[in-house]
Formats: C-alpha cells, sequence, structure tokens
C-alpha cells in the first residue's frame, strides 16, 4: 500500500466517523426518546469483559457525541433542549470540518503527499 493511498483512506475514515456522528445527532434531534433508547440498547450499562467493552466503545465512537450532550440536556424543556441541541449540531459540524482539515495536512505532511 502506498502512502497516497493510505492517506487517502484515513481520510475516509475520519470523513466516515465525522458524517456518522452528525447523522446520528440529527436523528436524535428529530426523534429524541427514540434515539436515545436505541442507543442505550446497543451499549452495556456496566461492562464486565472485553467484547462488551469493545462494543461500548464502537457505539460511543460512531454514536457517542450526540447522545451525551442531549443526555445532558435533559434538565431543560423541550424547546430549549432542541434548540441547545441544534447549536451543539451546527458548532460540532464545523469544528468536525476543521479538525478534518488540520487533520489532513498533518498526513499530507507526514506522508509527502
Amino acid at each position: 500500500m502506498s502512502a497516497e493511498i493510505f492517506v487517502k483512506y484515513a481520510e475516509y475514515l475520519m470523513l466516515g466517523i465525522f458524517s456518522i456522528q452528525f447523522a446520528y445527532g440529527l436523528s436524535i434531534l428529530l426523534l429524541g426518546y427514540i434515539m436515545m433508547n436505541y442507543y442505550e440498547w446497543g451499549t452495556f450499562r456496566d461492562p464486565s469483559n472485553l467484547f462488551q467493552k469493545v462494543v461500548n466503545f464502537g457505539t460511543g465512537l460512531f454514536m457517542g457525541s450526540g447522545y451525551f450532550v442531549y443526555k445532558r440536556l435533559y434538565k431543560y424543556n423541550w424547546f430549549l433542549r432542541k434548540l441547545y441541541f441544534l447549536i451543539f449540531l451546527v458548532g460540532g459540524g464545523i469544528l468536525s470540518i476543521i479538525i478534518y482539515y488540520i487533520l489532513s495536512f498533518i498526513l499530507h505532511t507526514i506522508f509527502r503527499v
């Protein structure tokens, strides 16, 4: 595998993780409690073995930020919770783009592609 292909696949992986996080956040914004339940059904409360810890890590990596932020916003009423979460999604989307370009620049610099 050449360095150019490695950098391209690493960028695709970053884009995939960021886009899945954003898409799951949008689905939480639209469906709220339903998507929160799906996240809780897909994870283990107190993981006791390696398999359960890996499942929790993978679920948290791909869909965790929206869940944790929305769970923190339960103390607000419905309208404020949705508004704050929308602000989080816009800020998180912009931050994801900035992080992607920084990491992409670092990868291109390291591998001289």
